[in-house]
């Protein structure tokens, strides 16, 4: 399933081209809003912060970081098997509420993939007798999910099917029906390279197929839902299906750090805290992270998430030239180039200009698929969008891949 040493051959050249050339592994020395200073560059707009909507400098979020802190500490070194601060339950009843579902949170989205992924493996976090299980994962998965199906394939099944393709999904559904298997999609919400997954057609043909979905909805959170629910559970709410088990996150578009896992029923949540291996056996979020999120949550109940929302999605219109009516569904666009030497090359003109983006290339992309990854944020100025904009007209490269509907 995978062979990191010719990974690491084929992309050693280009990952050491990007980083000499300042476009990977670059300290800042300060920041403003957007705008931040790189060795050599004192004045960048930058176009990489996941933070859509702003909120990781948000007064609030600040403030509940420091009272935390003045109340508990930075940490208690040991793990939640053991003990939790009552606010880090407070946080987790509330998301729960939030989002509709049982919410348990991590250090990263990561780590509740490392807990959650091995037990529904083994068949343990949905209804199924004593079948095994068939984890079909879209090829376009994220690589936080991907690295663990070697582990995985010792207890289940693991394919992997074209993106979003629906027919080679009901083919291997069809297929773990017929080896006695439970199957269940693992897949994005919103993909972090752009793009989503048709969430409401995935769910009509689970309860139609009976088959069960794993999402990774870290880029969809707090963007989507009249309460920044996510995506996921905007196109399949309210409230979680018995058919999903969701990841959410805590940084991006939620402003903290951190992510979660949510799940509908409570002997999932349960099997979780009681065999998850990051959950008993590492730390729990810090407690800055916790005074945060609670602070964030506030702004998710209270409209102002809402209001961002709708600024974010004017903010891309206005970048790419769209009419009003034109529906986005998510913030990162993207510019295809014509391989990995021309990526890097355009990413430094653009900085060159002011302008810093992401270069992306194999192993994060496919071989033939460098493309430049832009990060629409409300905090952007209208003179940001539009320098980047007309440089990217100048360079050839407009205009970039919008997800749209």
């Amino acid at each position: 399933m995978r062979n990191t040493r010719k990974m690491i051959e084929e992309s050693a050249a280009h990952l050491q081209s990007a980083v000499e050339s300042g476009m990977m592994q670059v300290t800042i020395g300060a920041r403003q809003k957007k705008t931040v200073s790189l060795p050599g560059f004192p004045s960048v707009t930058e176009f990489i912060n996941c933070s859509y909507l702003g909120l990781d400098t948000h007064p609030d979020l600040i403030a509940g970081a420091k009272r935390a802190l003045d109340e508990w500490g930075i940490h208690f070194c040991c793990a939640r098997s053991r003990f939790s601060i009552q606010p880090n339950q407070l946080l987790e009843e509330e998301l729960s509420a939030l989002f509709g579902g049982r919410a348990i949170t991590f250090p990263s989205v990561t780590s509740a993939h490392l807990s959650t992924l091995p037990l529904l493996a083994a068949g343990v976090l949905f209804p199924q007798g004593n079948r095994s299980t068939r984890l079909i994962f879209d090829r376009f998965a994220h690589a936080s999910m991907q690295v663990l199906k070697p582990i995985l394939a010792q207890e289940s099944e693991v394919v992997s099917i074209s993106h979003n393709h629906l027919e080679q999904l009901l083919d291997e559904v069809t297929k773990a029906r017929q080896a006695n298997q439970v199957p269940i999609y693992v897949a994005d919400g919103v993909y972090s390279m752009g793009g989503v997954a048709p969430l409401q057609e995935l769910l009509r043909l689970a309860h139609q197929h009976d088959f069960y979905l794993y999402i990774d909805d870290a880029h969809g959170t707090s963007l989507f839902g009249s309460q920044g629910e996510g995506y996921c559970l905007q196109q399949t709410g309210p409230g979680l299906s018995p058919r999903i088990i969701l990841t959410f996150s805590l940084a991006k578009g939620f402003g903290c750090n951190g992510g979660g896992v949510l799940v509908p029923h409570g002997f999932q949540e349960k099997a979780i805290r009681s065999y998850g291996t990051t959950y008993g056996f590492s730390a729990p979020l810090d407690f800055s992270v916790i005074g945060a999120a609670l602070a964030s949550v506030k702004l998710h109940k209270d409209g102002t998430v809402a209001r961002l929302q709708h600024q974010l999605w004017s903010r891309l219109r206005e970048f790419a030239e769209a009419p009003s009516e034109k529906e986005f569904v998510s913030p990162i666009a993207m510019v295809p180039t014509s391989g990995a030497d021309d990526c890097i090359e355009a990413g430094m003109k653009l900085k060159e200009r002011g302008y810093f983006v992401s270069t992306v290339f194999f192993p994060v992309v496919a071989r033939d698929q460098a493309q430049l990854r832009l990060c629409v944020s409300v905090d952007h100025s209208s003179e940001q969008l539009a320098g980047l904009r007309e440089s990217l007209r100048d360079l050839g490269l407009w205009p970039p891949e919008f997800a749209t509907r």
